[in-house]
């Protein structure tokens, strides 16, 4: 056993063992070898003892008593090492050490005893030499075995020569003053070696563990790292798999808008905050470990005895301290956190499992809103199951030519009239029917198939494009994923453009802030190469992130389109009008076009016309269709679809 096994679970209401104790009883003083080996070995000594004097009786009481210490020994160990598998306290290495002392020390007498017995015989042939030796050569043993516990060490040496002085001195045997003198002086050296052993262990203990420490430490936060976490987590699940009243719940942690904190006021401040956050964690784990595991994401383990209930009250709690405020460098930032948790047995049967389910709950949590705590569930098992078939069906797809491009129109509020279409992409599966969007494109950014799956549909939208009477326009979402790959994206829109003979004029590509977030010279030139071939630009979802000016400033936009949370609440809301209006005023001052997405009502058409909003589309104009017919004029009370 390691020591590590000793240290990593502990009864929650008794204190921690010290850390050098806590090995020794877990390796030294458990250890089946030795105490096996010195019970032969006592044996062995009294048969030895018994050929060279021939007492019989001397052979069976001291056979019978090395038995009886082995077997006593033996079973006390079983029971100190079932202790160490289920996790030591304090009180338990101190009982351990009491026990080793009595029977370590009751074997010593009984080797003392037997110097005793060669010395009454100092009359045979080497009787008194075997004396001797033996009570020298166990007096070393004892001091170098027992180094790291002084006062263990002294009574062991105690029990086996204060016997010995004691019969040289009564016996009267010669020289028996000196013998004394020296075996005394042989203590004294037996004692000195122990205690420059002791020091070694000491030293050599501390530096391991201090090793130890840093290498399971996160230099920043002092928290554990992901390699103690691994090893902490196996302890933890393998204790409460020996108490069923008991379960282990994974909390996965993740700072919400942690990126803006390092893109906005430096990677110092996103320091400070990971500091801060850690000291959070802490405080809210109480007793629970906490780790973090990489850049903005954290672990905590907790065990539980209440179950679900218990496993959210906790996630709350360290969901209240995350939602706190963060004050830095003058600022007042406010982040939140998501947290994904999984519970054992029911979520997972070893670590790797729940690791999972976990990371699948905090993903959901982040998905639908952010700030919230998600507990792994079967609706999630369900949909996990669901988008593995969905992804490992992705692939036929591209082969089977099941990816279909639909066109939602976009109208001129001014006229009424088809200004161009929004290509969107469904998926018809041979048995599934036809999959909406949002139940692929999230798998296929994770996995990179939107890579493929963006150039499919480019290169379907240009292709029907050229069956409309121009200047009819057709706009097409690029992925962030897509700008990974910059040379790649440039090379197939300049392909398509070749293959399909559409007038570059007549597409609109469509990227969202999170693409110039990152502001990488290879995107703005991956922009600027395209914008050269005659293609325009849309700047998707404004309003929805940072909504930056300079993004208008430094990439070649055409068009603005106002995300649908604004639309939605026009014209009730005067802050929403007010925004939208800013808008069109910038677009129209520096040659820009308007778009209003999610138009659904005649009150909100007449609103946005009225803002100065150019272009509209929604469900008043038309829903997506497969093979849409192009409608030169507005029709307000029309619903395709």
């Amino acid at each position: 056993m390691s020591r590590d096994r000793y240290n990593s679970t502990q009864h929650a209401a008794e204190a921690a063992p010290e850390p050098l104790h806590a090995f020794l009883v877990g390796t030294v003083h458990t250890a089946r070898g030795p105490l096996v080996v010195s019970s032969l070995l006592g044996i062995l000594i009294t048969y030895s003892v018994y050929a060279m004097i021939g007492d019989k009786l001397f052979l069976i009481v001291f056979s019978l008593a090395h038995i009886v210490v082995g077997f006593a020994r033996v079973r006390r160990l079983r029971i100190w090492r079932a202790r160490c598998d289920r996790g030591l306290t304090a009180r338990d290495v101190k009982d351990c050490d009491r026990d080793y002392l009595v029977w370590a020390a009751t074997l010593s007498l009984l080797l003392g005893m037997t110097c005793v017995v060669l010395t009454a015989h100092a009359d045979t042939p080497g009787a008194f030499a075997l004396a001797t030796s033996m009570c020298t050569g166990f007096a070393m043993s004892f001091a170098t075995g027992n180094a790291s516990r002084p006062w263990t060490m002294a009574a062991l040496i105690a029990g086996l020569t204060a016997p010995q002085i004691i019969a040289l001195l009564a016996l009267k045997i010669p020289l028996g003053g000196v013998w004394t003198v020296l075996m005394l002086g042989l203590d004294g050296a037996a004692l000195l070696v122990g205690r420059y052993a002791r020091q070694r262990i000491v030293a050599l203990f501390h530096a391991d563990e201090a090793n130890r420490v840093m290498a399971e430490t996160d230099l920043l936060t002092g928290l554990k790292n992901r390699n103690a976490m691994t090893r902490v987590s196996a302890a933890a699940l393998e204790r409460v798999q020996t108490h069923p009243e008991e379960s282990l719940a994974v909390y996965l942690i993740d700072l919400d808008r942690f990126k803006q904190v390092n893109d906005t006021l430096g990677h110092a401040a996103g320091d400070a905050v990971l500091i801060e956050t850690a000291a959070r964690l802490l405080a809210a784990a109480e007793r629970n470990e906490v780790a973090r595991m990489g850049g903005d994401e954290f672990m905590m383990l907790a065990r539980l005895r209440g179950g679900d209930l218990e496993a959210e009250a906790i996630g709350q709690k360290v969901l209240a301290r995350l939602s706190e405020t963060y004050e830095l460098a003058g600022a007042v930032l406010s982040l939140g956190g998501s947290i994904g948790v999984a519970i054992y047995p029911r979520h997972g049967q070893n670590i790797d499992e729940l690791m999972i389910h976990a990371d699948r709950a905090l993903y959901e949590a982040k998905r639908t809103g952010r700030n919230r705590l998600r507990v792994f569930d079967d609706e999630l098992e369900t949909r996990l199951a669901e988008e593995r078939l969905i992804a490992n069906a992705l692939e036929r797809a591209f082969e089977q030519d099941e990816l279909e491009v639909w066109h939602q129109p976009i109208h001129v509020l001014a006229t009424g009239q088809i200004a161009g279409y929004e290509a969107l992409v469904r998926w018809r599966h041979p048995t599934l029917g036809l999959i909406m969007p949002d139940r692929f494109i999230p798998l296929a950014e994770q996995s990179g198939a939107i890579v493929r799956l963006g150039e499919i549909v480019l290169a379907k939208a240009c292709r029907e494009a050229t069956q409309w009477p121009a200047p009819l326009g057709v706009a097409v979402n690029v992925s962030p994923r897509q700008f990974t790959r910059p040379a790649a994206l440039v090379a197939a829109v300049r392909r398509t453009l070749g293959e399909t003979g559409l007038d570059p004029s007549r597409l609109f590509l469509e990227i969202t802030e999170s693409v110039m977030m990152e502001d990488a010279p290879a995107t703005r030139a991956a922009v600027e190469e395209i914008a050269a071939m005659g293609v325009r630009f849309s700047l998707d979802d404004f309003g929805r992130g940072f909504s930056s000016l300079a993004y208008i400033q430094k990439y070649p936009f055409s068009k603005i389109k106002i995300d649908r949370e604004f639309v939605r609440n026009i014209p009730a809301d005067h802050v929403s009008c007010a925004i939208v209006a800013s808008v069109c005023l910038l677009a129209d001052r520096i040659g820009m076009s308007v778009v209003a997405e999610g138009v659904e009502t005649e009150t909100q058409r007449l609103a946005l016309a009225d803002l100065g909003v150019d272009l509209a589309q929604g469900y008043l104009f038309g829903r997506p269709e497969r093979a849409p017919v192009v409608q030169p004029a507005f029709a307000p009370m029309r619903r395709s679809g």
